[in-house]
């Protein structure tokens, strides 16, 4: 996979993992050792290039399409942040 793919192979495979956490009824769908492709519609491209290498990889591998869906937006996890204008407290000490 190029990079940008990769990336976003990444993304949707940690995002979907997360998914299966949360609903684990739905990994039961899923045959065992069945490959998984994660399809986005609202990115064609992608998706071909996915199937292109699905196809390529395990022609006689038993491959099950999953479509992510939406995603919601990232949200961050800080809670208030504060600009400071004395970095000193934030530096590292040395260690005797």
């Amino acid at each position: 996979m190029n990079e940008f793919y990769r990336a976003k192979f990444a993304e949707l495979f940690s995002e979907f993992n997360r998914y299966l956490i949360q609903h684990p009824e739905f990994s039961g769908r899923i045959p065992d050792g069945a490959e998984v492709i994660l399809l986005d519609k609202s990115d064609p491209q992608y998706n071909r290039f996915v199937l292109a290498e699905a196809t390529a990889a395990s022609p006689e591998n038993l491959i099950v399409y999953i479509d992510v869906g939406d995603l919601a937006p990232v949200r961050s996890r800080l809670r208030n942040p504060k600009m400071v204008s004395n970095t000193a407290a934030y530096t590292l000490r040395q260690v005797s």
